[in-house]
Order: structure tokens, then sequence, then C-alpha cells
């Protein structure tokens, strides 16, 4: 596969999708929010939704590839990655005693271990699996390998910009294991041959955690130009790293720096404002009205990165960078207070397959009439269940491939 994304809003070829599974019937009220959850999913109805999102998807001629798929292929072929994925996990479990019995085929085949990778292990299904405790808990029920409930969201993980791949270091430990899975398959599948990682790859230890990026808070503006949001679960040191590396490496000549509140309500920059056409965006007024000290990254005379307040508000500079007046258009419609529930509910979230073309959930009515308003197609799907977990469709897509 050929990756490349130069924008937002440029027909979408491929994309990396997660089906949700048994991982998130792992989730009760004791858990969920330790596993950054507020409510508890309906697994049945929501692998149903996430079904006719991916079908409508395919309607459109794009290709879904699925995380599982690929890492099924890894965990069955390449003994290799298996080892050295298993004994990573394991070791972020603090289950390191763990790895052999996942290791043994005998006693764990990769369809096995594939599920143990998404629901974690608990201990009585540990010792119905080897014969013996794991000896983390007294607890039947205490988890020798955590869940992953949030994979879904395969936005965080990884991005493409341009043709490269940023590998993403997640803000809450109860995540990170996503990044490792998707590193894995960048690395080693042989879908992805020929591509590596120019940020966070396994061998950039120095760009790992505490320095945090997760791939919501980063917009691509166009061949030249990203946005990155510093929220919640995006570090301003960690863009100022990545910003280094996008200008020496990956063509891109212009990093703005978008401080967004640090609340769970906006935890990345898209779910607050979100590209659906070249000079088209949409917004969630409450926060993106507000905001203060703008970052501008270059590339400085003698080399090296020059950091700098950008004296332009966000609709000026989004102007010069798509060449034209930019077009807002707000959610909920401009009314204060459906913008508030539809902020909620992921109005703003919505993900651009083509030019002027997105998916959103059905549910975010105000904002749907207000993209149609404003000339843009809205394919609709139902998120009842998909929304519990706070994102809506551009959270639960990796773009790969997008052709202008």
């Amino acid at each position: 596969m050929k990756l490349h994304i130069g924008n937002e809003y440029d027909r979408l070829e491929a994309v990396l999708v997660h089906r949700p599974g048994a991982e998130v019937d792992r989730l009760t009220h004791a858990n969920m929010r330790a596993f950054l959850f507020e409510d508890i999913p309906y697994l049945r109805r929501m692998q149903e939704e996430h079904d006719v999102f991916v079908g409508k998807m395919a309607a459109c001629g794009i290709r879904a590839v699925y995380l599982e798929e690929l890492l099924r292929d890894l965990l069955a072929q390449d003994s290799a990655v298996r080892r050295r994925v298993v004994q990573d996990i394991c070791a972020a479990a603090q289950a390191p005693t763990a790895a052999a019995d996942l290791l043994d085929e005998r006693i764990t085949s990769a369809e096995r271990l594939l599920a143990i990778l998404f629901a974690g292990l608990t201990q009585r299904e540990y010792i119905e699996l080897t014969g013996r405790s794991a000896a983390v808990s007294a607890d039947p029920l205490e988890f020798v390998i955590p869940p992953i409930p949030n994979a879904y969201f395969s936005r965080d993980p990884a991005v493409v910009v341009r043709n490269a791949v940023i590998s993403c270091k997640m803000h809450f430990m109860q995540r990170a294991r996503e990044t490792k899975l998707v590193r894995a398959v960048i690395e080693h599948h042989p879908e992805f041959a020929g591509h590596v990682l120019t940020y966070g790859g396994s061998e950039f230890p120095t760009e790992d955690r505490p320095f945090t990026i997760e791939g919501g808070d980063i917009i691509i503006l166009n061949n030249e130009a990203v946005l990155v949001g510093a929220s919640e679960r995006t570090r301003s040191e960690t863009i100022e790293v990545l910003a280094q590396k996008a200008l020496d490496l990956n063509g891109v000549q212009r990093v703005y720096e978008i401080p967004i509140p640090t609340e769970r309500l906006f935890m990345h920059l898209d779910t607050v404002f979100t590209v659906v056409d070249r000079g088209t965006v949409v917004w969630y007024p409450g926060v993106m009205e507000h905001l203060r000290h703008i970052m501008h990254y270059e590339c400085g005379p003698a080399g090296g990165v020059v950091r700098k307040t950008d004296t332009r508000d966000l609709r000026t500079i989004l102007s010069d960078e798509f060449g034209c007046a930019v077009q807002v258009i707000e959610t909920g419609g401009g009314d204060a207070h459906y913008a508030s529930r539809e902020q909620r509910t992921d109005g703003t979230n919505v993900f651009a397959i083509a030019p002027r073309k997105v998916i959103t959930y059905e549910r975010n009515e105000r904002t749907i009439a207000a993209l149609e308003r404003a000339g843009v197609e809205c394919i609709q799907i139902q998120g009842g269940e998909l929304v519990r977990g706070l994102g809506g469709p551009r959270c639960m897509t990796m773009p790969l491939r997008r052709v202008g």
C-alpha cells in the first residue's frame, strides 16, 4: 500500500479501523472510568453500528483495513515480532512471567493470543489457560493483562502525514498498548513494506513517554502546514520535538500549536475542529472563538526550529493556508444550547471522505443542517453505542491514502 495524506479532505482511498470486540465487554461500573469510559456500551449494537459505518465507506469505494486482521497475520507468520510484542506487553502489564506462556503455541494459538492482546486476561482465565496462578491477586477477576476498550478509536495511535508515519504516544497508560500494536503492524507487516516511522518508531526511545501526543490532535491543512493541538493528551514539549522531525524529514514547512482547554470534553483538537474541504471547517465556538497564544514553528536560517507566537488569529491563519477566505460552520448551527449538546455527542468530529462529503452521527441534527446549508453532503450513521466512548467518525479512523 502506498501511504499518502496531504490534507484532511481529498478523496479517501484506504483507512485503518478496528471493529469493537470483547475488550468492550470487560467494562463494568467499577472499572469503566479507569478505562476512560463514562458509560458501558452494548457491544452487539456497537458492532452493528461500526459495521454500518465501514459499509458506508465501502459503498463510496474506500478500502477499510482492519487492525486485528493485520495483527493476526503477524502473530501467525512472524515469530520474532510475536515474541517482541508479547514480551513488551507483558512487561508493561507488570506480568513478565506470563510472556513464556503466551509465546508457547501449545498453550496459546495465534487466534487466542490476538484475543488476549485486545481483551486482556484475568487471573481466572490465566489459570484455565496454563493450569497455574499468575500470582497477581487473590481476586480471580483481577486482570493479569488489562483490556484496551478504546482501541476502536484508531485515529490516536498513529498518523500519516504526507508519506511519513508518526507513531503517537498515549497520555494515559491504559491506551499505551494501542500504539505498540499499530507500530508493530506499520513496521513489520508486508502491507506497509517500504514505509518507515519517521517519529516515535522503536529505534527512537527518546521520542517515547513522557513526550505524549495523540492522533486526534494532528490536523493536516495542506502539504506544507500541520495544526497540532496542545490538549489534555498532547504536550507542548512534544509538539516542538515533532515539529523538528516534520520540518527536517517530511517536507512540512509550518507547524502550528493550537492550545485548547485541558478538559476531557475537549480531549483532542479534532473534538472541537475539523476540516471538510479546502477553506471550509467545522468548529465548536465555545472553544475556537477564544483561542490565545497560537505558536508557530518553522525552519530557522541556520537549521533547527524557530518557535514564536503567531500574531494572527486562527481564521487568518486558515485563510492564508487555504489560499481563500475560510468558511466556518459552527457546531449546533450557531445555537449555543444545541452546540453544547452536540459537542458532547461529537457533532464537530465529522470525517471527510471527499471534498464537502462527510460521515457524521445522525443524532447531531443541528450541525448536520448547518453543514448541508453550506453545501456539504452528510452521510449519517447511528452512534447510540459508538459515542459512549466519547468519539466520533474521525476518531474511529486512521486515513492511509487520499488522492486529489
